[in-house]
C-alpha cells in the first residue's frame, strides 16, 4: 500500500460577491469552518502528531506495563483512557505474555480547527503471544483535542460511521480550497455507494453504475471485463449495499485529481441469505472532470509488509 506523504493543495483562486443594499461588495474573506488541507503545513503536523500518540496507545508489551499506562496518561484524555482500557481488556487479562505492535497506514483529517481534530486512520496490528503472531488491519476515527503543544486522542471509534458534513458556505480566499476538497470528498462517497453496491438481479445495471461513476483506467477495465464480471455477478448471487454514513476524509487534492481515505461498511447477503457485514478501508482516486467528481483508481488498504 502506498503512503501518501503530500498534502498539498493546488488550485486556482476565484472571488465572489454578494449584492448588499443595491450594491456589489466583496465577501470579507473570512476563514472556513474547516481547516483540513486548507493549511498543509499545518494539517500534516497534526497528523504526524496524533501517528504518534495512536502507534503509542494502541501498542502493548506485558512486560512493560509502566510504560504502556505512561502513554495512555501521557496522550488520552481522562474519557477516551476509559475507552481505551474497555478496548484492552481482553489483551491485558492474557495469563501469557502479549506484544501488540500499532503501526498506522494510513491517515486523513475528516475536520479540523485550531485547537480540535478528528482523524480517520488505518492500523496496521501484529499480535504475538505464545510464540504465535498474528497480524490485521483496524479503522479507527479519532477526535483529538490540542492541549498546549501536544495533541491528546480525547474519543476512539472502532470502523466508525461518519456523520454528513457541511458543506463551506461560497466566499473568496481559503473558503475556495474547502468547498473544493468537500466536493470530493462528496464526489467520493457518490462513487463508492456505486462500486460496493452489488445486485445480481440486475447485473447489468450494476456494472453501468460502476462505468457511470468511473473515469480514465479505471472505465476502460470495467468495460473490457463486463462481460465475465456480469457472469460472475450473476453465478455468485450475492447482493451488497453500502451502508450509511461511512466515515471519509480527503488525504490530498492537486490540481483536477484528490485521494479520498474512506472507512466503508458493506452488507452482505449471500445466495443463501446469510448475512454479514464487511469492513473495508479503502482510497479512491478521483478525477474531477465538467460534470463533477469521478474515480480513477480504487485501492483497499492493505497490511504493511
Amino acid at each position: 500500500m502506498r503512503r501518501w506523504a503530500g498534502l498539498a493543495v493546488l488550485l486556482a483562486l476565484a472571488g465572489c460577491t454578494t449584492t448588499v443594499s443595491g450594491a456589489a461588495r466583496p465577501e470579507p474573506e473570512t476563514p472556513p469552518s474547516n481547516l483540513a488541507l486548507v493549511d498543509p503545513a499545518r494539517t500534516a503536523s497534526v497528523l504526524t502528531a496524533v501517528k504518534t500518540a495512536t502507534e503509542a496507545v494502541f501498542s502493548y508489551d506485558s512486560t512493560a506495563v509502566p510504560a504502556y499506562e505512561k502513554a495512555i496518561a501521557d496522550n488520552l484524555t481522562p474519557g477516551a483512557r476509559d475507552e481505551m482500557a474497555k478496548l484492552f481488556a481482553e489483551v491485558r487479562k492474557s495469563a501469557e505474555p502479549i506484544k501488540l505492535v500499532t503501526r498506522v497506514i494510513v491517515s486523513a483529517a475528516v475536520e479540523q480547527t485550531p485547537d480540535k481534530a478528528q482523524v480517520l486512520t488505518v492500523l496496521d496490528q501484529s499480535s504475538t503471544r505464545a510464540g504465535t503472531t498474528n497480524k490485521g488491519i483496524a479503522s479507527v476515527l479519532l477526535a483529538t483535542v490540542r492541549e498546549g503543544d501536544r495533541w491528546r486522542i480525547g474519543e476512539i471509534k472502532v470502523n466508525p460511521a461518519g456523520s454528513p458534513a457541511a458543506t463551506e458556505k461560497p466566499g473568496a480566499g481559503d473558503r475556495v480550497l474547502a468547498r473544493v476538497r468537500d466536493s470530493a470528498r462528496d464526489g467520493a462517497l457518490r462513487a463508492a455507494q456505486a462500486l460496493l453496491s452489488v445486485d445480481p438481479a440486475d447485473p447489468e445495471g450494476t456494472y453501468a453504475r460502476y462505468e457511470s461513476v468511473s473515469t480514465g483506467q479505471l472505465l476502460t477495465q470495467f468495460r473490457q471485463d463486463k462481460a465475465t464480471g456480469v457472469g460472475k455477478i450473476r453465478a455468485a448471487g450475492a447482493k451488497s449495499s453500502l451502508a450509511p454514513n461511512p466515515a471519509a476524509a480527503v488525504m490530498e487534492v492537486v490540481d483536477d485529481k484528490a485521494s479520498v481515505l474512506l472507512h466503508a461498511t458493506s452488507d452482505v447477503t449471500d445466495a443463501t441469505g446469510q448475512a454479514t457485514k464487511k469492513h473495508l478501508p479503502i482510497v479512491l482516486r478521483l478525477q474531477r472532470l465538467p460534470e463533477g467528481w469521478k474515480a480513477a483508481g480504487i485501492e483497499l488498504v492493505a497490511s504493511l509488509p
